[in-house]
Formats: structure tokens, C-alpha cells, sequence
């Protein structure tokens, strides 16, 4: 039987860094579509499903995206971890069949990008492949794909406020999992494509108001980040990965 490949991208609209910005409209529409329009590009993911929380704050989000088509799950707020297992048995997949991870910060995320890290996954004996633990690409070109076995363990033992709220933190700490990580020349990973800030999503939307469309590639960015290289200089100073630098620092109060 063939193995599913679906895709949960996870957002919602309480961050406190920047409230509603998957909301936010660039080209008269919100970011969080056009993330989902690249991200259907790809060739191999079968389904693709917004996995957001059941907290009244996130109706608006749930409104908006049913309007364009989109298909939405809602569970707990916080333990993130639980939401993507009942979006897995909310789609009855099998410990076999795969998951794509993205996050809805991630707006000029490229479908040929998430294919890549699909393809590596399918070829080798992996149970988890990332692109970002040992980056490969910019922040916000993120992609974690593993299986739905290893999802349901994690669930099972995980114990810390950062595996629970990041979702494959258990995954990769445990060490009973085959975990891959892609092999290849890092590209520009001091640059920041993703929104967490005012300052990110205004660069975001220099971005698509130059392409003026939906539908350009990672390397169509580069030569145009090349060509202005002091648009960088906008979000240059954020730290990446900094909600999950916060996680780490709560599960002190686990202990």
C-alpha cells in the first residue's frame, strides 16, 4: 500500500511578537494563503491540512482559510505535539505514512525545497529528516518530515515544555529514532525568510510586491537578494530559532 504523505502546517494567530500575522495581507491577501498556494506545488505531498488551536482567537484564522478552500484542524493551544497526533487520527493514517512539517511564519517557503527533503527521506532508512537542524537554508525554508510511528512515541514520552510545544524535539533527543539530516552545501543560512516580527514581515512583502505574484523560486530571491543586498539589512538582527530558545528555558520549570 502506498504511503501517505501529508503535509500539517501548523499556525495560529496569538504570537506576541507580532499578533494575527499570518493574518497579515500582502498582495491583497493573507500571508498564510500564499504559503499554502506554494506549498500545494509540491509533487508529493498527497494532502495538506492547517493544524491550528481550538482557542476562540484562532476563529478568525479557521473563517479565512475554510473561505479559500483550505482544510483546518483544531486541538490544544500549547501542546502542539498532541494537535498533530489527533490531526493524524482525525486523517486515519498509519504508523507507516508520512508527515511534512511546516509552520505558517513561512511564507516564501518553496514547494521544490519541501520535495527535496521528501525525496531524501523516501530514499533512505529514516524515521526523521530535517533541513534546518543542521541548516541548509535560510530560516524559514524549514522542512521536517518523519513518520507517523514516531510521532505517536513521542506523544507517548514526551515530558518537556519544548517537546510538546515544537512538536520533534523528542524525536531527535532520544535517540531510538534513525534520524537524517539533508547533506548539502549550506545556502545562505545567515538569511532570515520567515516572519516573526514587524521588521520581517516588511521585508517579506519587498519581496513579493517586486515578483508581484504568488509563485517565484527560492533562487529567483537569491539573485534578486544579491542584486539588493541592503533589504538583508532589515531583520539582519533577529535571532533565529527563538521561540524554541524560550521553550528550553521553561523546561527548567519542568524538572
Amino acid at each position: 500500500m502506498k504511503r501517505k504523505i501529508i503535509a500539517l502546517l501548523q499556525a495560529r494567530t496569538d504570537s506576541t511578537r507580532l499578533p494575527a500575522k499570518v493574518l497579515k495581507k500582502i498582495l491583497d491577501k493573507p500571508m498564510i494563503v500564499h504559503q499554502l498556494h506554494r506549498t500545494m506545488k509540491s509533487q508529493y505531498i498527497d494532502a495538506l491540512l492547517v493544524v491550528t488551536s481550538d482557542e476562540e482567537s484562532d476563529d478568525a484564522l479557521v473563517h479565512v482559510l475554510q473561505s479559500y478552500g483550505f482544510e483546518v484542524f483544531r486541538g490544544s493551544k500549547d501542546n502542539v505535539l498532541e494537535r498533530f497526533v489527533r490531526a493524524s487520527e482525525f486523517l486515519q493514517l498509519q504508523d507507516n505514512d508520512i508527515i511534512v512539517r511546516l509552520t505558517g511564519d513561512c511564507p516564501l517557503h518553496d514547494a521544490t525545497i519541501i520535495d527535496e527533503s521528501i525525496e531524501v527521506f523516501l530514499e533512505g532508512n529514516c524515521d526523521y529528516l530535517a533541513n534546518c537542524v543542521e541548516p541548509v537554508y535560510p530560516d524559514g525554508l524549514d522542512v521536517e518530515v518523519f513518520n507517523v510511528k514516531s510521532l505517536k512515541t513521542a506523544y507517548a514520552n514526551a515530558t518537556l515544555t519544548s517537546q510538546k510545544e515544537h512538536v520533534t524535539p523528542y524525536i531527535r533527543q532520544s535517540g531510538v529514532y534513525n534520524i537524517c539530516h539533508l547533506k548539502k552545501k549550506p545556502q545562505f543560512t545567515h538569511w532570515r525568510l520567515t516572519v516573526d516580527e514587524e521588521k520581517d514581515f516588511k521585508f517579506i512583502e519587498t519581496i513579493y510586491n517586486h515578483f508581484k505574484t504568488t509563485y517565484f523560486s527560492f533562487e529567483e530571491i537569491v539573485v534578486y537578494l544579491k542584486q539588493h543586498p541592503e533589504l538583508l539589512e532589515i531583520n539582519s538582527d533577529i535571532i533565529r530559532n527563538e521561540g524554541y530558545l524560550k521553550s528550553l528555558k521553561e523546561d527548567k520549570n519542568d524538572n
